[in-house]
């Protein structure tokens, strides 16, 4: 009578990994349901192999009634001696001592910076309104509110470009360019 080994094709030392492979290339050749001519008794053969030589505590059993010896313990890694930082050896990388340790202070704005919030709140009002004008009945107020809409969507266009205009003005004004035609 074979032994599992024998019957997987492989050694009594080959690791799980292999044990394995052969296993997936010996169930494509002999299961039923790739190949029919198959016979089914050898394919219930090979997953009771599988069956005990893929769980260590079924093949160290297998192996002790082989009279096969034992494995030897593989050694334990080398004991660490704690935490240790990690060491910056890349000059590409930010150095922490580098950062500043005051807290992050936002740049002012100005009121009319909010107004990039104009449009949603438009388009809010809108949605709310309709929602009146259908509870009360009121087509003035549903007209008021369709045309909200469009003046909305207008308004999500132009608000950021307006305030772009008004940062690159702030900077201008900050620093006076210097003309190349300037007289002294």
């Amino acid at each position: 009578m074979a032994t599992h080994y024998e019957l997987l094709g492989v050694e009594p030392g080959a690791t799980l990994e292999e044990i394995q492979r052969a296993y997936r290339l010996l169930a494509l050749r002999h299961h039923p349901d790739v190949a029919p001519q198959a016979d089914p008794a050898t394919m219930a053969a090979i997953n009771s192999a599988w069956s005990v030589l893929g769980d260590p505590g079924r093949r160290s059993s297998y192996d002790a009634g082989l009279g096969r010896p034992e494995e030897p313990a593989r050694p334990a890694p080398p004991p660490t001696t704690g935490w240790q930082p990690f060491e910056y050896d890349d000059d590409d990388d930010i150095d922490p001592e580098d950062l500043s340790d005051d807290p992050y202070s936002p740049v002012e704005h100005r009121p009319s910076d909010m107004l990039v919030m104009t449009p949603v709140l438009l388009i809010v009002g809108a949605v709310g309104l309709f929602f009146v004008s259908i509870m009360s009945g009121s087509s003035g107020l549903r007209t008021f509110s369709m045309l909200l809409v469009p003046v909305s969507a207008i308004g999500f266009v132009m608000a950021p470009l307006f305030v772009m205009l008004r940062s690159k003005s702030r900077c201008v004004g900050e620093e006076p360019p210097l003309s190349s035609d300037s007289h002294e």
